[in-house]
């Protein structure tokens, strides 16, 4: 290794869109053998599993306005 390095020709990296964020956070042991399984199951490690599993649950998730919409197409199409 060198005693020094010349970082004057040096580029800035481009920004990134999607950065993970490292945070740290406790689970039962339960749960993280479900998460350990499941993951197993699906081919990918119980963290990668995690981030899918809980995006899959925030896109189930709807808005108020969203679901007002649904319900209002519903009560009209049934009225007409």
């Amino acid at each position: 290794m060198r005693d020094e390095y010349d970082f004057s020709n040096a580029k800035k990296a481009k920004p990134r869109k999607h950065l993970k964020v490292q945070k740290s956070f406790r689970l039962d042991p339960v749960v993280l053998d479900w998460l350990e399984q499941e993951g197993e199951k699906n081919g990918m490690g119980y963290q990668t599993f995690l981030n899918w599993y809980l995006l899959q649950q925030i896109d189930k998730q709807s808005s108020i306005s969203e679901r007002l919409d649904k319900l209002e197409k519903a009560v009209f199409k049934k009225g007409s």
